[in-house]
């Protein structure tokens, strides 16, 4: 009669070791990615008193609008896209979606004058900031033209987006990244 092994063997400890490292190690991969694929902060943000969405299918041409005297958070999709925002400051992005499709498509976009957070984002953007100078504008993919309407205004951006852009205006460059 043959005892029982009171042991794991050391090989197939090893073996189950490895297995619980791989799996420990896939788990906080996928959760960078998710907290990379999640929404910028919106530290800095004015309230969320309307929202605008497009969320229509690609190649539609749509217009949105902001409703006067509130805060607005209008935000473009897969369509072309004019975005007109209001007067008291509002959250403006060119393409609201993470993915760029489809690879081309454009968003005019006529800021009101209140305080507002542009994303020039995912699309060909022709930008008209208004005249507030709190006015952010952050500018890091594909490309356009921005008017900046007050010399003020802050525009961020990497070096390697600057050059798909022509800045109207715009004498403040920042290539640091704020969080929002």
């Amino acid at each position: 009669m043959n005892p029982r092994p009171t042991h794991v063997p050391l090989r197939h400890h090893n073996r189950r070791l490895r297995l619980v490292i791989a799996a420990l190690a896939l788990l906080a991969c996928l959760s960078c990615a998710a907290g990379a694929y999640a929404m910028t902060s919106h530290a800095g943000w004015p309230a969320d008193q309307h929202l605008v969405m497009d969320k229509g299918p690609a190649g539609r041409a749509n217009t949105l609008t902001a409703k006067p005297g509130v805060h607005n958070y209008l935000l473009g999709g897969y369509g072309n896209d004019t975005i007109v925002g209001g007067d008291a400051g509002d959250v403006i992005w060119a393409d609201y979606h993470p993915s760029g499709w489809p690879s081309h498509q454009t968003a005019v976009i006529h800021a009101g004058d209140g305080p507002n957070f542009i994303y020039a984002n995912d699309s060909v953007n022709y930008v008209w900031t208004g005249t507030n100078p709190q006015t952010v504008v952050h500018a890091h993919e594909d490309g356009g033209i921005i008017h900046c309407e007050n010399p003020h205004q802050v525009v961020y951006t990497s070096h390697h987006a600057l050059a798909h852009w022509k800045l109207e205006g715009c004498k403040h460059i920042s290539f640091y990244s704020v969080g929002y």
